[in-house]
């Protein structure tokens, strides 16, 4: 029980951040501050409820109102394993472009797919792996080791490539989401 307890106190931060992931598709009134609400449903989540929203498959809490929700997506070079999607070069062949704007442009792009993939799935009331919000992109760690076997999911080992598209590729994707 104590280990419990202290997965939920520690947890806290970023099971507010899930929560508010949940909020951008269960219905709020214009008067509700997302804020006090993440509060509020984390006050009125028992410790198993908490617990059970740390893994990549949250399940649904109905009481709260709150949704099932599959926290495992990719979109590092467009938006996979969800249909029909736009195809982008690798995050290492954008990053020899050394062109940021085109970087930003590649991610508002995979960011504007992303979501409308999402609300279609939502009006499916279908919420598996793939068809959330969450993406796991992009990769921000730097090619150093050949053996590692993916280093063309990275912006290469130049650190400078690593400070200036990944925050870009941020900002993009972020854009649509005020509330994060």
């Amino acid at each position: 029980m104590d280990l419990q307890r202290n997965a939920a106190q520690t947890s806290g931060g970023r099971l507010a951040k899930l929560i508010s992931l949940f909020l951008l598709v269960a219905p709020i009134s214009r008067s509700s501050e997302i804020d006090d609400r993440v509060r509020s449903l984390i006050a009125q989540m028992t410790v198993a409820e908490k617990i059970s929203q740390l893994g990549h498959e949250s399940p649904a809490i109905e009481r709260l109102g709150l949704p099932a929700y599959n926290w495992w997506n990719e979109a590092l070079h467009g938006v996979a394993r969800s249909g029909r999607a736009t195809v982008f070069p690798q995050a290492i062949g954008l990053a020899a472009t050394w062109d940021s704007d085109l970087m930003q442009r590649v991610a508002s792009a995979i960011s504007d797919e992303a979501r409308a993939k999402h609300h279609a799935y939502v009006r499916q009331r279908r919420r598996d792996i793939y068809q959330g919000l969450t993406f796991f992109s992009p990769n921000i760690n730097l090619f150093r080791d050949p053996r590692w076997g993916r280093g063309m999911e990275t912006y290469a080992k130049i650190r400078c490539s690593r400070a200036v598209w990944p925050p870009r590729s941020f900002k993009a994707c972020r854009a649509k989401i005020p509330c994060i």
